[in-house]
């Protein structure tokens, strides 16, 4: 079937069934790969309302929003022969940062073992640069439920060469095994997006010389693991350590941009002040990562930026036992704390 006619069937799917979320994934996905970027924003925006939270919907409106504002990304660079190991599960299995998890674990895993890593279109190509070969043939599967992964990385397991491994790899994380560094250097910012970043963080740091960030996860969040913990939690222990700061700015990462107003007390910025748009996710990410104290929510979003930050004096999390936020170790913590 031509492509043509392949949009004919999708959008006669969806004339029929507006809630049809594989027909409005499938449409987006031909939109955003034949270049029609505004269309497939649109679509996403649709499948992205049906099913909150999906990664597809999120990978889709990501990556047209990124290429309307920073044009097309590297290439993937052609396949070779060599012994591959496959991810073509990355920009499906769930959001941001999951993706963030997933192919740091593809990339260590192959640089350890000396296999060329495949993944698909994702948006770490259009912030990081990420060039991997795309996929030429569908190895067998092999999911983290199914094999200790981490071991296999770490030397203590058998080397699973030509397979398609998908997962969260959201263990704690001193099973990365001092690979912080390692982690970090995959995650550094394409020059034409540190051109945008530039821009708000001078307009944030301006405000005082302690950049200090905090995130609170709403949205699909307040279920089982997924607990949200209390604004009050933050404020009060920004209370006992704003008086002690060089000049310090708040900054509030947060999918629902009405709780900066619940810090009102400490003249707050948030990714809306300073015109963030649809990228909001990348300044937030990248604010939390920049922070010389973070405050972050029981989420692997705010958590990954806790991974790659290098400079923070203190790193805290909400705490059930204790009611209130606790010091924690990035590499060396459970991403996610039980509900």
């Amino acid at each position: 079937m031509s492509q043509e006619a392949m949009e004919r069937e999708l959008r006669r799917r969806l004339a029929a069934n507006p809630n049809d979320f594989a027909a409005l994934v499938q449409l987006g996905q031909m939109l955003l790969h034949g270049g029609r970027l505004d269309e497939a924003l649109s679509v996403a925006d649709r499948a992205g309302a049906l099913v909150p939270g999906h990664g597809i919907p999120f990978s889709l409106q990501a990556i047209a929003s990124a290429r309307l504002r920073f044009g097309a990304p590297p290439n993937p660079r052609p396949a070779t022969s060599s012994p591959a190991v496959s991810m073509r599960t990355l920009g499906a299995n769930g959001r941001f940062a999951n993706q963030l998890l997933q192919y740091a674990f593809l990339k260590l895993y192959a640089r350890q073992h000396g296999l060329e890593a495949q993944s698909f279109d994702w948006i770490g190509r259009d912030l990081f640069g990420c060039d991997e070969p795309f996929p030429p043939a569908a190895y067998p599967p092999l999911d983290e439920s199914q094999a200790d992964l981490f071991a296999s990385l770490n030397g203590d397991a058998p080397v699973y060469a030509n397979r398609d491994l998908s997962g969260y790899f959201c263990r704690h994380t001193s099973a990365w095994q001092g690979r912080a560094a390692d982690f970090r250097a995959l995650f550094r910012h394409r020059p034409v997006v540190q051109d945008w970043l530039r821009p708000a963080m001078t307009a944030i740091t301006a405000r005082g010389r302690t950049l200090v960030a905090v995130h609170i996860r709403r949205g699909d969040f307040g279920q089982g693991r997924f607990w949200i913990a209390p604004v009050e939690w933050y404020a009060r222990w920004l209370k006992t350590i704003w008086r002690e700061l060089d000049a310090p700015v708040l900054y509030v990462a947060s999918d629902d941009p009405g709780v900066t107003a619940a810090f009102s007390e400490f003249d707050p910025m948030d990714a809306v002040m300073v015109g963030a748009g649809r990228l909001d996710f990348c300044l937030d990410h990248h604010v939390l990562s920049q922070a010389d104290h973070l405050a972050i929510s029981n989420s692997t979003f705010s958590f990954t930026a806790a991974m790659l930050n290098e400079k923070a004096g203190s790193f805290m999390r909400p705490d059930r036992a204790s009611q209130a936020l606790v010091p924690f170790d990035p590499w060396n913590a459970d991403v996610l704390l039980p509900g």
